[in-house]
């Protein structure tokens, strides 16, 4: 995500499958950890210095790591063609559906 002077952010930084419709809020969060790198940077460092730059591809990583397994664990639930694997992904589907606490919980998760 990074080199000498250059940072990515978004979709040029990183592949996520639109799948999940994700990759405006992964790009948002990237320019919000970028931003803060910046911001807590030391006054006499240079924003383009490596130290800086490493300190926001850091910050980010897990979070794209996550987002890319649950993007793959969802391809690979909803491309399954094994009965019971549709049988399970389909009844926790359904009680995803009838428990609004966790339905509210993913919501937010997916909107962060």
């Amino acid at each position: 995500m990074i080199g000498p002077r250059v940072a990515l952010a978004g979709d040029a930084a990183h592949v996520i499958h639109p799948l999940a419709g994700q990759g405006l809020n992964l790009g948002l969060q990237d320019a919000r950890s970028l931003a803060q790198a910046l911001l807590e940077r030391e006054v006499v460092r240079d924003p383009g210095d490596l130290r800086v730059l490493r300190r926001y591809e850091r910050g980010r990583a897990e979070p794209i790591l996550a987002m890319d397994a649950m993007v793959d664990g969802l391809f690979r639930l909803f491309g399954s063609e094994g009965s019971a694997v549709s049988r399970l992904r389909n009844a926790g589907l359904n009680l995803t559906d009838r428990l609004p606490v966790l339905k509210n919980i993913l919501m937010r998760h997916a909107m962060n």
